[in-house]
């Protein structure tokens, strides 16, 4: 069942709560899904790769040369860990020119070796700390199924 606030989104690859009110887009043929609010600005997503037995280093390579040919910023080194769920993770962020990680990432692996990355997108540093908690229940509540 969702939290309060949140609805329960169920693909055939993962399930991850988003909060109620934002629009899953279809998937795209990379296995990508844009969540975006009905109003306002800001934005999340979620995309599938593997099974891989690519390193948390070359993951992480990869992502960045993705990330910022969408937009140019600074990262921070990746962190490794695991989620509410039990998945191995990494996680980091790209600051923007102003030195605000605006663009934040965890990706999560199962033992098959399926990844599901999860982004976020936030507007301004007036609104880190709602869109980080939005974040962080779209984070405790992914589940991989394949």
């Amino acid at each position: 069942m969702p939290a309060k606030g949140f609805t329960l989104v169920n693909t055939d690859k993962y399930a991850i709560q988003v909060p109620k009110g934002w629009s899953v887009g279809t998937e795209t043929p990379w296995g990508a899904r844009d969540i975006t609010p009905k109003s306002g600005s800001g934005q999340m997503g979620a995309m599938t790769a593997g099974p891989t037995n690519d390193s948390w280093d070359a993951l992480y390579k990869m992502s960045l040369f993705f990330i910022k040919r969408e937009e140019p910023g600074f990262e921070t080194p990746y962190r490794t860990g695991r989620t509410k769920q039990g998945y191995e993770c990494m996680s980091f962020e790209v600051k923007n020119t102003n030195g605000f990680a605006n663009r934040r990432y965890l990706l999560l692996k199962n033992a098959k070796g399926n990844v599901l990355a999860l982004s976020i997108k936030i507007p301004s540093s007036d609104q880190e700390k709602a869109f980080k908690a939005m974040f962080q229940q779209m984070i405790d509540t992914a589940k991989i199924k394949a």
